[in-house]
């Protein structure tokens, strides 16, 4: 079977579709991984044909217009992340591996993701409370590095680090592992 994964928007490598990507290869599925960062670069080419599965993730709602074209050409595409419905999770499709496929990123050398999930605080302005719910352990420091040979640099994404009951635990991994981390939310 062949999947296709469209990242529509975002510079950084995409945690679920590198989570799709290691659940359809963990079955022997083929995956083809492209950027569509614009309305234009949608459409297809001759050899377009023949996927089983076609995912896109948006994170941002002023990617709608993409997600649209992308609803358009391949119907029965599978469309989720904040941009489109913040309720949509890849668990609902049967993707339930917190192991990431870095193969469709090959020139990323950092490691990403979460510690935790969710958030304690509900600001106003923020959708995480409501699609995530409260804080929740994701990952250990050991868990989200990639391993050798990768460097020991992570890139979290946690929306609230010292929310978690464990942030202590997890900077002390940090530091006896030797990491170089940096906080991106």
């Amino acid at each position: 079977m062949n999947v296709l994964l469209l990242q529509l928007d975002g510079k950084l490598p995409n945690i679920a579709l590198m989570r799709i990507a290691a659940h359809h290869r963990q079955l022997g599925h083929k995956i083809e991984f492209r950027r569509m960062p614009t309305v234009q670069s949608v459409y297809p080419s001759f050899d377009d044909l023949g996927y089983s599965h076609i995912y896109a993730s948006l994170i941002f709602t002023k990617t709608r217009a993409i997600a649209e074209a992308v609803r358009q050409v391949y119907p029965g595409a599978i469309l989720g992340g904040t941009g489109w419905d913040p309720q949509v999770k890849i668990e609902d499709y049967g993707v339930t591996t917190k192991q990431q496929d870095y193969s469709i990123y090959p020139r990323w050398r950092q490691s990403v993701g979460f510690t935790q999930r969710g958030c304690r605080l509900k600001c106003s302005f923020c959708v995480v409370p409501s699609k995530e719910g409260g804080v929740e352990e994701e990952q250990n420091i050991w868990q989200l590095w990639r391993g050798n040979p990768w460097p020991r640099e992570l890139l979290l994404l946690d929306n609230d680090f010292f929310g978690q009951p464990d942030w202590r635990q997890r900077i002390q991994e940090m530091r006896a592992g030797g990491f170089k981390v940096s906080f991106n939310q």
